[in-house]
């Protein structure tokens, strides 16, 4: 295969950039010529033993040349050589290695003209064995020169290494003992192995996700298991791009889904995540190969290396090799149903079959070896070996599928109208795509000549082929390349023909198909970059649309959320808060462990630079994690940002995925009790107030007091907090439901469950459930928890009511608020006429700074869920504005400056720019000379107040008119007093606009008695 060579040499050493696993297969694939960055050929050479204290040893007779008899799965091929030798060499440049210049140039021109050594490796490999005899072929020329690209052949008896090196005049450079000791230590071996396989493991899974959509075309199998909201239900989210990748070569398929009855097996509809398994193994196996790449080798001490085999890449491979199996076996699968019985498309079935059992066999048996090697004795090489073996399986597989596919298509279809090239022939070119599918599926629509003809004979028409099958875009394009590729595509059609010869001919067909899908080949590096092509291309014609639980806020609705906004930060401002903001993600260890079975819902994100990170799940842990670090003391803050929640969103109820919250915390050590919580409780119906949402409720609990309820009913302490997230739900699920709860899936005793039914029913207006809950002989009283926790909850009331909020107030004992940091109060904010829930919720949380400072911060706070305030507030203004027959306004343009007659634009934007200048709100339009029916229209249709009118000769006589539109009366003033009228005419307004008082609570339900 010829390979191409880039003209510019890739520098190595360089000390502000890393090579990359990529850069390992350009090297190993001869595609870049390598050199020692002078800074770092400097560097080598200043570190270099003196003259005087060098000594080389004799050739180690030891590593004997590569004995021709090994078998050609463990014989290593020139990439495999190459990428071994490659990844040596970096680490030695890269770090002080001790070892000479001299050395290193050599290791370069081994490489630059490719004469690598044939090495041998047993099946118990470790990367020692290896890189020493990679070190006594390349140091002192024994052995032989491996020639093949691959491993399947010999070397050549008459190439060996010593007669290379000489006919390109390179000396052997020997090596000293310390040098012999850097040179075997480290993973370099297993590494530059693996580096090749993951590598050509993404490549092989971009193919088989090409060819799974073809094998659905095939099939006509149903691909409803491909949906995002079917993908996202399980969570993973390398198996959300997969489908979508799937979608996008699918696109504009009318073939998919017309297969009726029966269950599609997991090859199937399991696809996208056994194929997202793969994606995650290949990503996780990509950094540990990584980081050995990116490793630098140190001086020698001792008698011994410095550097030691990877433990983890070992670990991570072996997974990628199970996944490489998975993968052979599912496309085994695909391809036996969509051959549907005919014998002859399975003609290379057994040799498969047989490829995936051997290499299923040298996985576990590497499995096997890792499970009981010693720390030091890691077969890093055979289990890299391995996952390739496994990688060659899959891609065998693959191949089959793939042939399957294209054959199935092909007998469905019928003779194509124009052959695909014949073997050995360019493929069709990408831009065969852009034509219809039906047309791009070779057997589609004639063109314009044959409909032309045909109309000059309308008998004709009786001859005419049907159309051809509509397929996907992108899977036409496959199809199109592969039946290209196949050789002879029109034997597909003759399954009566000879038998021996058919089989003969689909074997042939199969080889080529395998070849183009060789991974890392030229040929199908092409192939996946214009299939990528094909499905951006199809991307980009598909509908777009948003993340599942999010939204766009139209104009009209973001001046709603404005308004929301500001009635919500004044009464935080009201109340002396001050404002900050922190990231919007945080380091999962911030987060992790803060919301108990809630933590389940934090976004974690892909690795970004050796941090592992999440988007917050909300503004209170941050706040706490802010206190700790600026070591802040009292603060009264607010903060308005978004959060984010992996939850099953419910629209309709105001349930999202990513939502504002609006949070109001103080923090700080104060002198008196229970203070701060009523201020906050105070000032959280003061916002609901201010925002006229209707009826409503704060329901209220202590932490405390529901530890008290949960020792009293015998609850084991490990089991408080999974029982407090049961009876959670009691506000969404009945108390049969959440007692099956504690009983069948978190293990509670019956009878305990049945204690804490007798409490969490009791519910009350607190001035009147509370005293019988402190009275003598009651079990929450005589619980010395219970009766501090009933002490505070008194203090409190009596401070709500000197603020007049205790109105509102519910004390509800079956509110338990899931999040396991709160330590006290806890309330929620109900509204009693609406089924969207919570909008406001918060509590004590004394204990939540100190696991990141070490010291305790008393804190209290209450977070409004702004998502749902504005749902309820959008829908009010709606129907008001239906009632009254207005718009509902996106913006707040006070006047509209309009003009009859030609040429007053100037003069429009100049009285528009004395509006502004005077703090007034308005408008002049964009057209150069409306019609007083577009001026009127504008109005009516933005609900913008008042109109300000003229014409020339108003203007000759210095007047202007003011519209009124809520009365339809229209005065005339003079121009010099327009900005003074328009002033008192919107302050008028402004006050005429009635305010709705708050609505307060009804009384509360009566509870049981205590």
């Amino acid at each position: 295969m010829a390979t191409s060579v880039s003209a510019k040499a890739f520098c190595i050493g360089v000390a502000s950039s890393q090579p990359t696993v990529d850069d390992v297969v350009r090297v190993a694939l001869g595609q870049v010529l390598i050199e020692i960055e002078p800074n770092a050929a400097a560097r080598l050479k200043q570190e270099s033993p003196a003259p005087k204290a060098f000594a080389l040893e004799a050739a180690d007779m030891a590593a004997s040349p590569m004995d021709l008899s090994t078998p050609s799965d463990h014989r290593l091929s020139a990439q495999q050589a190459a990428a071994v030798l490659f990844t040596r060499l970096l680490s030695l440049v890269n770090g002080r290695s001790g070892v000479r210049l001299q050395l290193c140039e050599h290791l370069v021109q081994n490489l630059n003209r490719r004469v690598l050594p044939a090495l041998s490796v047993h099946p118990d490999a470790q990367d020692k064995q290896v890189l020493r005899m990679l070190a006594q072929s390349c140091c002192y020329g024994q052995g032989q020169r491996v020639l093949s690209a691959t491993a399947d052949a010999s070397p050549d008896a008459d190439s060996s290494m010593a007669s290379a090196l000489d006919q390109l005049q390179l000396s052997p450079p020997g090596l000293s003992a310390a040098e012999r000791l850097v040179l075997e230590g480290g993973s370099a071996a297993s590494a530059g192995l693996s580096a090749l396989t993951v590598q050509g493991g993404k490549q092989l899974l971009s193919t088989a996700t090409a060819v799974l959509a073809l094998s659905c075309e095939a099939l006509g199998a149903q691909t409803r298991a491909f949906e995002p909201e079917v993908v996202e239900a399980h969570g993973y989210t390398s198996a959300i791009s997969i489908a979508d990748e799937l979608r996008g070569l699918l696109e504009g398929s009318k073939r998919t889904n017309t297969l009726k009855g029966g269950e599609e097996p997991h090859a199937f509809n399991a696809a996208p995540q056994r194929l997202g398994a793969l994606s995650e193994a290949l990503s996780s196996t990509y950094v540990a190969v990584r980081a050995e790449v990116q490793s630098s080798t140190l001086p020698v001490k001792g008698s011994s290396s410095q550097t030691t085999a990877s433990s983890l890449l070992p670990a991570r491979s072996i997974e990628l090799a199970r996944c490489f199996v998975s993968l052979a076996r599912d496309a085994l699968c695909r391809a036996e149903r969509v051959a549907q019985g005919e014998a002859s498309l399975l003609a290379a079935l057994p040799a498969v079959r047989d490829a995936i059992g051997a290499a299923q066999g040298r996985v576990g048996a590497a499995a096997a070896a890792l499970m009981t090697a010693e720390e030091d004795a890691i077969p890093g090489v055979s289990i890299a070996l391995a996952a390739s073996g496994a990688l060659d399986a899959a891609h065998q597989a693959v191949a089959l599928e793939a042939l399957v596919a294209v054959a199935r298509l092909r007998l469905i279809e019928g003779t194509p109208v124009a052959a695909p090239a014949a073997s050995g022939e360019s493929p069709a070119p990408a831009a065969a795509v852009e034509a219809p599918p039906a047309a791009t599926a070779a057997g589609g629509k004639e063109g314009k000549g044959g409909k032309k003809d045909a109309g000059k004979d309308n008998a004709g028409k009786k001859d005419r082929k049907p159309a051809g099958m509509v397929i996907g875009r992108g899977t036409a394009f496959v199809r199109a390349q592969l039946e290209a590729v196949a050789a002879a595509p029109h034997a597909f059609l003759s399954l009566s023909a000879d038998s021996a010869s058919l089989e003969s001919n689909v074997r042939s067909s199969c080889s080529a198909i395998s070849a183009t899908l060789t991974p890392l080949s030229s040929v199908c590096t092409k192939f996946l970059n214009e299939v990528r092509s094909v499905i951006d291309a199809n991307q980009a014609r598909r509908k777009p649309k948003i993340p599942k639980g999010t939204r766009d806020f139209m104009p009209e609705q973001m001046a709603i959320r404005e308004a929301a906004f500001s009635t919500i930060s004044a009464v935080f401002k009201r109340h002396g808060a001050v404002a900050i903001d922190t990231p919007v993600f945080e380091l999962r260890e911030t987060l992790t462990g803060k919301y108990g079975e809630d933590s389940k819902l934090i976004y974690d994100l892909a690795d970004q630079g050796g941090e592992s990170l999440c988007l917050r799940y909300d503004l209170t842990v941050p706040f706490a994690r802010f206190v700790a670090v600026h070591s802040v003391g009292n603060i009264k803050r607010y903060h308005f940002g978004k959060v984010y929640r992996r939850d099953q969103p419910a629209m309709n109820r105001g349930r999202f995925r990513e939502f504002f919250q609006c949070d109001f915390d103080i923090a700080g050590a104060y002198a008196a009790v229970m203070v701060p919580d009523a201020e906050v409780i105070k000032v959280v119906t003061e916002i609901v107030c201010d925002l006229q949402l209707g009826a409503f409720e704060v329901k209220l609990n202590h932490r405390r007091l529901l530890d008290a309820m949960l020792k009293i009913a015998g609850v084991p302490p490990q089991k408080f907090r999974p029982i407090c997230s049961a009876i959670d739900k009691l506000d969404k699920e009945t108390w049969e439901v959440v007692r099956a709860e504690m009983v069948d899936d978190k293990g509670l005793d019956p009878a305990a469950a049945d204690i804490i039914g007798t409490f969490v029913v009791l519910r009350g207006a607190p001035l009147e459930l509370l005293p019988k809950l402190l009275a003598a002989g009651h079990p929450l009283s005589e619980d010395a928890e219970g009766r501090a926790a009933l002490e505070e909850l008194a203090l409190l009331f009596e401070y709500l009511k000197a603020m007049d909020a205790l109105q509102h107030v519910v004390l509800d004992l079956s509110l338990a608020r899931g999040l396991d940091y709160y330590t006290g109060v806890i309330y929620e904010i109900v509204l009693l006429d609406s089924n969207v829930g919570s909008i406001a919720a918060g509590g004590r949380y004394d204990k939540l700074v100190g696991m990141f400072s070490g010291k305790d911060v008393p804190a209290v706070g209450v977070s409004v869920g702004i998502e749902r305030v504005f749902s309820i507030m959008e829908a009010q203004m709606r129907e008001r504005a239906a009632a009254t027959s207005t718009p509902l306004r996106a913006s707040e343009t006070e006047v509209l400056v309009a003009s009859i007659g030609n040429g007053l634009q100037p003069k429009r934007m100049e009285l528009c720019a004395k509006l502004w200048a005077a703090g007034i709100k308005a408008e002049f339009g964009f057209k150069a000379n409306p019609k007083m029916g577009d001026s009127l229209a504008c109005v009516l249709e933005s609900g913008i107040p008042f109109m300000v009118l003229f014409g020339q000769e108003e203007l000759t006589q210095g007047v202007v008119k003011i519209k009124t539109l809520a009365s339809k009366e229209e005065d005339t003033v003079q121009e010099t007093n327009l900005v003074e009228e328009l002033k008192t005419r919107i302050a008028a307004a402004k006050l005429a606009a009635a305010q709705k008082p708050c609505v307060a609570a009804p009384a509360p339900a009566p509870g049981q008695t205590a």
